[in-house]
């Protein structure tokens, strides 16, 4: 059978060695949580250039359909335009 002395030094090495553990795993604990805090951070930052760079995106998409309402009108002007001239030129050969 094992003596008292034996049976209190295991546990004295077994407390020893859980009180080691115990600080390993509290300074892993804080440099996950530091490491936790700046990926959270930089999250935020890219969610916010995402927003940023959605909001681009639809000024350019409505600028591009006003440009393109724009381009049509005066692509209309200009055939219409044309059409008159062509007009014109019929109608001056239609007269001799």
């Amino acid at each position: 059978m094992a003596t008292f002395q034996n049976i209190y030094n295991r546990i004295e090495y077994n407390v020893k060695e859980g009180v080691e553990k115990i600080k390993v795993l509290r300074e892993e604990n804080e440099r996950l949580t530091s490491e936790n805090q700046k990926l959270r951070a930089r999250q935020e930052e890219l969610e916010h250039l995402l927003d940023e760079a959605k909001e681009k995106i639809k000024l350019v998409t409505i600028t591009e359909t006003l440009i393109n309402k724009e381009h049509k009108q005066e692509i209309k002007k200009q055939i219409k335009d044309w059409v008159q001239e062509i007009d014109k030129c019929i109608s001056l050969l239609t007269t001799k």
